[in-house]
């Protein structure tokens, strides 16, 4: 319930590697004491971890909604490219796959609090196709998801080919 907060205030530019090796303008939170401000330490009250995603669970709110852009869209990366073809038509080709550490260019190894790599975040109950649907659904659209989930649904009957390697761990 209520209005959507306003995270504005709590934004700033930064930059990060883009996937041509080139740095790219982006948005992050600002950071109080080295860590993000809505950053909860070990042992807070209402919960350690990420304060919005606390909010979104108490709530009913999804992550897109409670959390800004580039919170949210973790640990999915979109990329983007416009093919020209030789009709002249233009086509945007999307691929989505996994924000790992170097996706934050040279000072991303030293992210401890990056999951994605960890094996504890290879425990879920769900896929993640089905997990992060909401997340999946704001950056392809309702209709592309649907393509992607039948695509996963049908993949996942033919059994697992390549395990994450942190998957393995876990």
């Amino acid at each position: 319930g209520g209005g959507e907060p306003d995270l504005e205030p709590w934004l700033e530019e930064d930059e990060l590697t883009g996937d041509d090796g080139e740095p790219e303008p982006a948005l992050r939170t600002r950071r109080h004491n080295g860590r993000c401000v809505f950053f909860n330490d070990p042992g807070f009250p209402a919960g350690s971890g990420c304060a919005l995603h606390h909010m979104a669970g108490r709530t009913g709110r999804t992550l897109v909604e409670a959390k800004p852009d580039v919170c949210w869209q973790l640990p999915i990366r979109r990329t983007q490219e416009w093919e020209t073809r030789a009709d002249e038509v233009e086509v945007l080709h999307t691929r989505i796959g996994e924000y790992d550490r170097r996706g934050w260019g040279p000072g991303g190894l030293d992210l401890d609090w990056y999951c994605t790599g960890s094996p504890e975040a290879h425990v879920g109950a769900e896929p993640v196709y089905v997990s992060l649907r909401d997340e999946l659904i704001a950056l392809l659209g309702a209709e592309a998801y649907e393509v992607l989930a039948a695509a996963c649904r049908r993949r996942e009957q033919l059994g697992i080919v390549a395990v994450h390697p942190a998957t393995e761990r876990a």
